[in-house]
């Protein structure tokens, strides 16, 4: 939801939307000094936050905390190349270029923080592990489908099967005409499964919603079995309802969330359990930083709530990428100041 990509008109600042955690991690390299600020970008009209006025004080604020005018000013071009929607988004820029990552699944305060680093870790948490959900209304006829990104729910094609009014059954008797009935709903039911299911595993799609009639949504989720993803059935309405596609937005945000969370509790309580056996993992800030350097390090664990003040997690989970390691951010470490890796290897 930027209104425009600058970086192709000469003169103005590039602006770079961040979408995965490769993005994140390139940023991450860029050269600083580096402006980030976290806020909601309001929607026009709401009284008390005339969007221009808003501007003109972060502006203030930026320059209190040490940002010089072209850092500052990118920062402002961000900001002002993103649609008013409601949403808080996390806005970075240096002396070439600004970036920004809509930040949708959780509420993050607003800050700003001027350094050497950019302060990505809410954009890490908003990107790591983060898996398309495929979505498909169904009735017994066919289904429409959708595709839950970052952002939004974009529908993606539809699948129609065979209509009875335009393949009657001829003769025969009411039994018979409604075991030819059931056949062709049948069929139906295998060709949406196979196209939802070629869907998902071309998206690499972790979650499946479903939504629609219930007895042709159920006959579906009989036919995705032995996948890589999970299925989910709701009730958001079908394929005649207008505001189904909104429901199922919602839905799939829901399960989407859901997964994620699944994981990354079993990250942590892998970590836990390796901690427990003093094995292929570590605790605290200078054994991480020691192992990071040494290329140990598989998955970095960073609690915010945990984190000392002379902590500087952005550099740790920078450093972490950059070695090939991925990075998880997530609360109840077992860590007193918030820090700790499963390792790939154990020390020499």
């Amino acid at each position: 939801m930027a209104k425009t990509d600058n970086s192709s008109i000469p003169g103005t600042t590039a602006i770079i939307e961040l979408k995965t955690v490769t993005d994140v991690s390139e940023r991450y390299q860029t050269s600083g000094p580096h402006a980030t600020v976290t806020r909601r970008v309001v929607v026009p009209g709401v009284r008390g936050q005339d969007r221009q006025t808003r501007r003109h004080a972060l502006q203030d604020d930026l320059r209190q905390h040490g940002a010089d005018d072209v850092v500052a000013s990118n920062i402002d071009a961000a900001l002002a190349s993103l649609e008013p929607c409601g949403l808080h988004v996390l806005l970075t820029a240096n002396a070439e270029s600004a970036a920004f990552c809509w930040l949708t699944d959780y509420e993050v305060p607003s800050a700003i923080r001027v350094g050497p680093t950019p302060a990505l870790l809410p954009a890490l948490a908003e990107l790591s592990d983060r898996a398309p959900v495929v979505g498909a209304i169904i009735d017994h006829l066919g289904a429409d489908l959708f595709e839950l990104g970052h952002l939004d729910l974009v529908e993606i094609g539809s699948v129609e099967g065979e209509d009875l009014s335009t393949d009657r059954h001829v003769g025969g008797n009411q039994d018979s005409y409604q075991q030819w009935v059931n056949t062709v709903y049948e069929r139906n039911a295998d060709l949406i499964a196979k196209h939802v299911s070629e869907h998902a595993e071309r998206a690499r799609a972790r979650v499946v919603v479903l939504t629609g009639t219930h007895n042709e949504v159920a006959s579906v989720e009989q036919r995705l079995g032995n996948h890589r993803f999970a299925v989910s059935t709701v009730n958001a309405g079908d394929r005649n309802d207008k505001a189904a596609p909104g429901r199922l937005d919602e839905a799939a945000r829901e399960a989407a969330l859901t997964e994620r969370s699944r994981r990354r509790n079993e990250a942590v309580e892998k970590l836990a359990q390796e901690l427990g056996q003093h094995d292929l993992a570590v605790a605290g800030y200078d054994e991480t930083v020691k192992a990071i350097s040494e290329s140990r390090v598989e998955t970095l664990f960073i609690d915010p709530g945990k984190l000392d003040e002379g902590s500087d997690a952005d550099s740790l989970a920078r450093d972490a990428l950059l070695f090939g390691g991925g990075v998880v951010v997530a609360p109840d470490l077992q860590s007193a100041d918030g820090v700790a890796g499963l390792l790939r290897f154990k020390s020499t």
